[in-house]
């Protein structure tokens, strides 16, 4: 797995405070710190899955029962329109 990095401006005082508080809390570096609070808060843990794909977010079958019927008609090719 690659990693991304990101240059991150204009970050409040009061963030930058507890977010080096809470590395010298946990004994981890201040990067290590930020990566984990971001997964904590797209994730809701402090490691992030191992998926690829967005799957694990939104569940595979969470879309409404009638969504494939009420999108139907979208599907359908107007013959009229291809000729």
């Amino acid at each position: 797995m690659s990693k991304i990095q990101y240059t991150i401006r204009n970050i409040p005082p009061v963030v930058d405070q507890v977010i080096r508080k809470r590395s010298q809390q946990t004994g981890k570096s201040f990067n290590q710190t930020v990566v984990d609070l971001l997964s904590l808060q797209t994730f809701g843990t402090e490691t992030p899955p191992k998926e690829q794909g967005f799957d694990f977010l939104f569940g595979a079958n969470t879309l409404d029962a009638g969504f494939d019927e009420a999108i139907k008609d979208l599907s359908r090719v107007d013959g009229e329109l291809w000729q």
